[in-house]
């Protein structure tokens, strides 16, 4: 593809097309075909709800391309996914990893490697040529709803190794890396799914610890960098950096010098939708320098046929905006350029994939999840010397989540951890595989009275980075403190999550966290406890009143 020449022989609306990334319900094809055939989009958001496993990837992919391939100029489309571990797609089939936070545990850049390959092969292998990761955000606030897990850290220079070895990973295997949440989700306490979140940090501390990642990826050769739905009040106090040029062109396209593609954190997301009129936010958006636009997570509008027109609207509202001269010919033609050339440069196709043996989730795959995962558990207390744990001694697992909590996890419309069978559940048939006098308390049936007088407590919690909403953990904060007070001595928590939650906890003589509620972590944390193998991981997040540092 010329893509000089391809722009001179592009309509208005084909390049408008190009500079949208738009997502569907389901598997409603016909609101995709009209998406892409009809407006001539160049990009979907695909979520678990359109590729639940691997063959329904294969066809749906292949549908999609030749959706482009019937239009005038048979442009590829891109295809991006949020498999960056904490979330997923194909979820039930894919080996997606124990996420970021467990990587950055290891403090192994190799493991970052090792598993974003692992992604890029599994990804691509079923035609979805766009991983919308890694998350680069420095997670040095603990009261971050939305980042948590999805960070590798807090520390800026391992977040940075990790990022620059993820990016990699994908590239070196198949797929595009997208950085995000330029420039940095990492110190919020505002979920920007739910409401506009300012960063008060000075310029001094965001170049220092929020953009060292960033400028680390686009070392590595990152191909698209994702904006953040964040006032950055050091940079420009007045815009988000989506809809901000200081943020997006002397810093990202200036200071930082990234050549890439710019795409928008969604524009359904409520940071956008609660404080600005679609249309007009849309227009700053292009002309602050954002190439490529999301409307995705169409679980905000549970009407499809009505998401569907919405979308529809806003490409006529930039059609017409570029036509009466509120984004500019040259605008458009640099940001479409840019999006062609990355099509161009990474292979994108819309002719079907090969026949060939399915790749996702395969042994090898699984066997390097599970490694990974290995590397990340940790020890972080054993004050009275419980590990390991005899196989033959009496024990009494508590699950500290009401089992209602579990159902948000799938309740997301195609984003998030979409994870069918909690982390409780798979720890549970681990442990209880290799022990023989185990008695399980479910959350709903604990009381004091059914907590035996001896033996060992190991009592488990579970937290879920969710779009727009929390994990409940109420029953938690409850039963763990009763646990404390009738058997201190006795008690082992296992954290198959974060390790903030020490923080409400700081007696607690003995924790192992897992920093991940992926199937393999909690594998790896049962293996742990028994003494199948050591403790290697090391917290990547400091939690504050405790002596955990990263």
């Amino acid at each position: 593809m010329n893509i000089g020449s391809t722009l001179q022989s592009m309509t208005i609306q084909e390049k408008v097309g190009q500079m949208f990334m738009l997502a569907f319900a389901g598997d409603q094809l016909d609101a995709a075909r009209i998406l892409m055939a009809e407006h001539l989009v160049g990009a979907a958001y695909i979520g678990d709800e359109n590729v639940p496993n691997a063959r329904a990837a294969i066809d749906l992919t292949n549908t999609l391309q030749s959706y482009a391939r019937t239009t005038r100029l048979a442009i590829p489309l891109l295809l991006g996914v949020d498999q960056e571990g904490t979330w997923s797609v194909m979820t039930a089939e894919s080996a997606m990893g124990p996420g970021n936070m467990a990587i950055g545990a290891t403090g192994d850049p190799q493991r970052a490697y090792d598993m974003y390959s692992v992604i890029a092969t599994e990804t691509s292998s079923v035609g979805l040529n766009t991983v919308l990761g890694p998350a680069c955000d420095c997670n040095s606030n603990p009261h971050n709803s939305i980042i948590g897990m999805r960070s590798f850290g807090e520390d800026p220079e391992l977040v940075a190794a990790m990022t620059g070895a993820a990016v990699r990973g994908l590239q070196d295997n198949g797929a595009v890396a997208t950085l995000k949440h330029f420039p940095g989700h990492g110190d919020t306490q505002v979920d920007s799914h739910r409401g506009l979140p300012t960063v008060n940090r000075s310029r001094d501390a965001l170049f220092r610890i929020d953009l060292r990642p960033f400028a680390a990826g686009i070392d590595a050769g990152a191909k698209m960098v994702m904006t953040a739905h964040i006032i950055f009040s050091a940079l420009d106090p007045e815009r988000p950096a989506t809809l901000s040029p200081i943020i997006l062109g002397d810093v990202l396209r200036g200071k930082l010098g990234f050549p890439g593609v710019v795409v928008s954190d969604s524009m359904n997301m409520g940071s956008m939708k609660r404080n600005y009129d679609p249309a007009d936010a849309a227009i700053q958006a292009f002309n602050a320098g954002v190439d490529l636009m999301m409307l995705a997570e169409e679980h905000y509008d549970h009407d499809a046929e009505t998401y569907l027109q919405n979308q529809r609207s806003l490409i006529g509202a930039v059609i017409q905006a570029v036509a009466d001269g509120s984004i500019s010919s040259a605008r458009v033609d640099d940001a479409v350029g840019r999006v062609l050339r990355l099509k161009r440069e990474a292979g994108f196709s819309v002719e079907p994939l090969p026949e060939r043996p399915i790749v996702v989730g395969q042994e090898s795959h699984r066997a390097i999840e599970l490694e990974v995962a290995r590397s990340a558990v940790a020890v972080l207390r054993d004050r009275k010397n419980l590990l390991p744990i005899s196989a033959r001694a009496p024990i009494t697992l508590v699950n500290t989540t009401g089992r209602s909590a579990y159902a948000a996890l799938t309740e997301t419309r195609g984003i998030g951890p979409n994870q069918a069978t909690p982390a409780f559940d798979v720890f549970a048939d681990a442990l209880g595989a290799r022990c023989n006098n185990l008695t399980i308390i479910a959350a709903e049936d604990y009381a004091a009275a059914a907590v035996p007088s001896e033996g060992l407590i190991i009592a488990v919690s579970e937290n879920y980075t969710l779009p727009g909403m929390d994990f409940d953990g109420t029953l938690q904060a409850q039963i763990i403190g009763d646990l404390h007070r009738l058997a201190p001595d006795r008690l082992l928590l296992v954290a198959l999550r974060d390790p903030y939650q020490l923080a409400a906890y700081p007696e607690i003589d003995a924790l192992v966290c897992s920093f991940s509620f992926r199937p393999p972590a909690a594998l790896a944390a049962v293996e742990l406890l028994l003494g199948e193998i050591d403790s290697r991981g090391k917290t990547p997040v400091s939690v504050p009143g405790t002596e955990l540092e990263a």
